[in-house]
């Protein structure tokens, strides 16, 4: 008897604890958040040593968990909130969680500026200049002067010197030419061909040029003072004394 008595009794206890545990689960989805409630209620009851049965006061355990999602531009934000209730005891966990979304790039496009190279026609080259002609030889009584000589411009002053190039004549050119440059001079009979009159528009119609290279270079029976006056200073101031001798 006693022992049908405990098998009675633990049946029992059995049987109260299958029904008093209970789970309550609830979700709630929104447009931007997702809400996630879990409810779970715990009884228990204990037996004594003695098989002597027990009630305790019934352990209410409560667990609610909230994820809220949000989305800002360039990241997304993700809130988990839990929320376990013991009886009369809130304990509150909240996990942030927020995930970068990298932003699209944007594209600018310069335009690069099309340059425009306008060329220039080149002009054509400026004709060159003709040269002028050289001056032709003059000839005088047969006596060719070179064009160089002919345009040669005496370094000399007329007055500079008078008496030196009146001694040089004298010294040089008398003994021919004579003192007056008539051509009468003591060995005018023994030259050859016309020694020519210095006192004449003719003779001094020629340029300084052409009277120092027939000085300096002499022709026929006249003699080259290039060597024997080898200062270019003394036949210029000769020429100088032949143009005192115009008429």
């Amino acid at each position: 008897m006693k022992k049908l008595f405990i098998f009675v009794i633990l049946s029992s206890s059995l049987l109260f604890i299958n029904c008093g545990s209970k789970e309550k689960q609830e979700k709630t989805d929104t447009l931007n958040d997702s809400i996630v409630t879990e409810t779970v209620v715990t009884d228990t009851i204990t037996a004594s040593e003695d098989g002597v049965i027990e009630e305790e006061i019934p352990a209410q355990v409560e667990t609610t968990t909230t994820v809220v999602t949000t989305k800002e531009p360039g990241k997304t934000v993700t809130q988990k909130t839990t929320e376990t209730k013991v009886n009369e005891d809130t304990k509150v966990q909240v996990e942030t969680k927020v995930v970068v979304t990298e932003q699209p790039k944007k594209v600018v496009e310069v335009e690069t500026p099309v340059k425009v190279v306008v060329k220039e026609p080149t002009p054509a080259p400026a004709p060159e200049p003709t040269p002028a002609p050289a001056p032709a030889p003059v000839s005088t009584n047969g006596w060719v002067v070179p064009a160089k000589y002919q345009t040669m411009k005496n370094p000399i002053a007329a007055a500079t010197d008078a008496a030196i190039g009146k001694s040089l004549y004298s010294k040089h050119c008398k003994s021919c030419h004579g003192s007056e440059g008539y051509g009468d001079g003591n060995k005018a009979d023994d030259m050859k061909g016309d020694l020519g009159d210095f006192s004449t528009a003719k003779f001094q119609k020629q340029s300084d040029g052409a009277l120092f290279y027939k000085t300096s270079f002499g022709r026929d029976d006249m003699p080259a003072f290039d060597k024997k006056l080898s200062l270019e200073e003394d036949r210029w101031l000769i020429v100088n004394y032949m143009r005192t001798l115009k008429e």
